[in-house]
């Protein structure tokens, strides 16, 4: 793929959309990328373009501003950060290709939308380089919509189980829940939306982290014959 600086090389001198529009960028992130190499002293700004070298030792020359070239499509719309909460709450982890064809958006510009959302607080970077991900963070304080009560369906972990619970009235449910009635006195025992709404919060995470725990468990499932090599080891080391 081609660099800005190599864009610029065969350009001679362009303003920042020309080189978006070779690149194939949106125009925002090809400034950003050229302010970043003036940055490291290999390319600069001057007479209304941007060239390779140092605008100290370029000659002044008249700039002919040329006509803006047609962008590919119209600028794309705001990415929702509630989509993002919503991708990576339902698939976990994510790199930033995955969620660029999730959102039917440019790569490069996924970057800087992800990068925007960190700041936010909204997600979290995990890693360096070609590997990063994209999550949410650990102790997420989003508001959750407010389910109604009467939809409150019984939790089962199998999906078989489920299907042949018997139904449950809203009393039963409140009941099994102690954090419902803790220190309630007992004309108090319906709790309200918000205290609700906090238990299903607890629940998903507490979900997430099973799963988390039964994705490694399959990890070390698959490679059983090296864990029980090392424990061999250790036991024999032990040993001497």
């Amino acid at each position: 793929m081609e660099t800005v600086i190599q864009a610029l090389e065969k350009m001679g001198r362009a303003t920042y959309r020309e080189v978006a529009a070779r690149l194939d960028v949106e125009p925002v992130e090809a400034l950003s990328m050229l302010r970043e190499q003036r940055e490291q002293g290999l390319c600069d700004f001057s007479d209304g373009g941007w060239f390779i070298g140092s605008a100290k030792d370029a000659k002044r020359v008249a700039f002919v501003p040329q006509p803006k070239p047609a962008l590919h499509g119209e600028a794309p719309e705001p990415v929702d950060p509630a989509v993002i909460r919503s991708l990576l709450a339902k698939n976990g982890a994510m790199d930033t290709t995955s969620l660029a064809t999730a959102v039917n958006r440019n790569a490069r510009g996924m970057t800087s939308v992800m990068r925007a959302l960190e700041r936010q607080g909204v997600v979290v970077k995990n890693g360096q380089g070609k590997g990063v991900t994209w999550s949410l963070p650990a102790s997420s304080t989003e508001p959750e919509p407010e389910p109604a009560v009467e939809s409150v369906p019984a939790v089962s972990a199998e999906p078989e189980l489920a299907a042949t619970a018997q139904p449950k009235d809203i009393a039963q449910i409140i009941r099994e829940i102690p954090s419902f009635t803790e220190g309630r006195a007992t004309a108090q025992t319906i709790p309200t939306a918000r205290v609700i709404s906090r238990e299903i919060r607890r629940a998903r995470n507490k979900l997430a982290s099973l799963e988390k725990l039964r994705d490694a468990v399959r990890v070390v499932g698959r490679h059983k014959h090296l864990v029980q090599h090392l424990v061999n080891a250790e036991v024999e080391n032990g040993k001497a």
